[in-house]
């Protein structure tokens, strides 16, 4: 059985892209810091390949 293929540069982009948006938002709108952290957080792990 061929085991199916994962992204893992997308999940780091994603993990990349959600950083910088949580720095702007921790900067900018520090009350909507909290909505970046489940896309950093979940592309970590699945960049990690921990899933």
């Amino acid at each position: 059985m061929a085991e199916k293929r994962k992204y893992v540069g997308f999940y780091w982009g994603m993990t990349i892209v959600s950083f910088i948006a949580l720095m702007l938002f921790l900067v900018f709108l520090p009350g909507g810091f909290w909505l970046g952290c489940p896309t950093f957080f979940g592309g970590i792990v699945l960049a990690m390949d921990w899933v």
